[in-house]
């Protein structure tokens, strides 16, 4: 049975990777394709900043239990 430490690592965890994999899709259109201007890029980033704000906010919950859960 999964407890609710594991469920909160597994959610930072991917959280932080959605945020990641963000980031490199929207530096892929901005930079490298040079298409900002088709493709909304600011949405892009503002989502992308977002999702990263969201893993800052859990991250503290996420260390604090893989702490807990080492210190077993």
């Amino acid at each position: 049975m999964v407890d609710d430490s594991t469920f909160v690592q597994i959610t930072s965890t991917l959280t932080f990777a959605a945020a990641c994999a963000s980031a490199g899709i929207t530096v892929l259109i901005s930079n490298d394709l040079e298409k900002c201007k088709v493709n909304h890029c600011a949405r892009f980033m503002s989502a992308t900043a977002m999702a990263f704000l969201s893993w800052f906010a859990a991250s503290p919950s996420f260390f604090l239990n893989f702490w807990s859960l080492a210190s077993r």
